[in-house]
C-alpha cells in the first residue's frame, strides 16, 4: 500500500455531499504515527458537522468555520486500525499494533490538557475529523503516539465505537451519584450512544434502566440490552405514564438528544434531589422556571465525551467483563452519503460502522 496518499471521503462545502479526494501524505515526524484505517463509526454529531455548525436557540447558528476549521473537511472521530508508520521519536507504538485512536486532541499544554481532559482544551482544538483529517478515509496521521489504545483481543468494529460513542457514554453516567437497586435512571434517546450508555449502565450499575425513545425498534432494542422499561416520549400523558411506573424515583436522567423537548422531560422526570446530565447535540435553548431549582434541589450538568484516560479505562473494562453488545451496521466507506442520509432520518439502530 502507498503511504505516501490517503484517499479521503470529504465535504468540499458546507453541507454538501462528502467527495473522494486524494491527499499527500509525507513520512511521519516526531512523535506521529500512520494508522492504516480497518473501521470508523459515524456519529450523529457528523451531521452538525458537515451543516457547519449547531442549533443555539433563538435563530443562532455556531459556526465551526469562525472557529477555525477549514475546508475541505474529513469527517469520523471514531478510528480504529492497524499502525503501519512510526516517526523517529515514538516510543511507545510500534507497525502492527491493532488500535484505536483517541481524537479529542487539545494543545497538550494548557492546565486541561495536562490534567489529562484534552477534549475541553480551552485554547486550540485539533480533533480528528473536524480540524485535522478524520477517519472516513484509508489512512489517518495521528500526531502523537499517546492518543493511540491497544484493543487487543476486543473486536476491532466494536472497539472503534469506544472513542466516541463508547467514552461518551461512559462518561456520562460515571457523572451519576451511587445508585441502589431501587433507583431508576432514565435514558433519554437511544441511537449509537444513548443504546451504549443503556448497555454499559446494565452491566455496571444497580439502578433500572429506563429507555425513552420515540422509536418502537429503538425502544425493544434497548430492552435486549439491558432495560428493564421503554417508553414513547411523545405518546399521551407520557411523562405522568413514566414517572407512575418508576414509583416516581427516578434518580438521575441522561439526554442523549440534547433538544428543547427532551431537556424538558429530563427536569421533569427527576425526583427531588435528581441529576440531570445532558449530552446530545440537537440544540435549541434550555429553559425552566427557576424556582424548581431550589425546590427540587436539582443539579444539571454537561457532558462532552471524556478525557483519554476514559477510553483506557473503557477498554480494560470491555477486556474484563462482557458488555452488552449494540447493533453494528458495518457498511462500505464508499456508501458513506447513503449512510449519513439514513442517519439524518433516523433509519439507524445502533452505530454505522464504516470499512474502507
Amino acid at each position: 500500500m502507498n503511504y505516501r496518499c490517503a484517499h479521503r471521503w470529504a465535504f468540499p462545502k458546507w453541507g454538501s455531499a462528502l467527495e473522494l479526494m486524494a491527499d499527500d501524505l509525507p513520512p511521519p515526524v516526531g512523535h506521529e504515527v500512520t494508522v492504516r484505517i480497518t473501521h470508523c463509526g459515524m456519529c450523529h454529531s457528523d451531521l452538525h458537522i458537515q451543516a457547519g455548525g449547531f442549533d443555539m436557540g433563538g435563530g443562532k447558528l455556531s459556526s465551526l468555520e469562525r472557529a477555525g476549521t477549514r475546508l475541505p473537511v474529513t469527517m469520523g472521530h471514531e478510528i480504529g486500525g492497524e499502525v503501519v508508520e512510526v516517526g523517529p521519536e515514538v516510543a511507545g507504538a510500534k507497525v502492527g499494533d491493532k488500535v484505536i485512536v483517541y481524537p479529542w486532541l487539545g494543545c497538550g499544554q494548557c492546565p486541561v490538557c495536562l490534567r489529562g481532559d484534552d477534549h475541553l482544551c480551552t485554547r486550540a482544538s485539533r480533533n480528528l475529523g473536524i480540524q485535522l483529517p478524520g477517519g472516513y478515509a484509508d489512512l489517518v496521521r495521528v500526531p502523537h503516539e499517546r492518543y493511540l489504545v491497544g484493543i487487543g483481543s476486543l473486536e476491532p468494529a466494536r472497539a472503534a465505537t469506544f472513542a466516541c460513542a463508547g467514552i461518551t457514554a461512559y462518561g456520562a453516567i460515571s457523572k451519576l451519584d451511587p445508585l441502589g437497586e431501587d433507583d431508576h435512571v432514565a435514558i433519554i434517546g437511544c441511537g449509537g450512544v444513548g443504546m451504549t450508555a443503556v448497555a454499559l449502565m446494565s452491566a455496571t450499575r444497580k439502578a433500572k434502566v429506563v429507555a425513552i425513545d420515540p422509536d418502537p425498534a429503538k425502544r425493544e432494542a434497548a430492552l435486549r440490552h439491558g432495560a428493564s422499561m421503554a417508553f414513547d416520549p411523545n405518546a399521551a400523558d407520557a411523562l405522568k405514564a413514566i414517572g407512575k411506573a418508576c414509583q416516581m424515583n427516578i434518580a438521575g436522567a441522561v439526554d442523549f438528544v440534547g433538544a428543547e423537548s427532551s431537556s424538558s422531560l429530563a427536569v421533569n422526570l427527576v425526583r427531588r434531589t435528581g441529576q440531570v446530565v445532558i449530552v446530545g447535540l440537537f440544540g435549541g435553548e434550555f429553559r425552566m422556571p427557576l424556582p424548581l431549582f431550589p425546590l427540587k434541589s436539582l443539579r444539571i450538568e454537561g457532558s462532552y465525551v471524556a478525557g483519554l484516560e476514559a477510553l483506557r479505562e473503557l477498554v480494560a473494562l470491555a477486556q474484563r467483563v462482557e458488555l452488552p453488545q449494540i447493533p453494528l451496521d458495518l457498511r462500505p466507506m464508499a456508501g458513506v452519503n447513503r449512510a449519513l442520509d439514513d442517519l439524518a432520518h433516523g433509519r439507524v439502530v445502533g452505530r454505522v460502522v464504516l470499512q474502507p
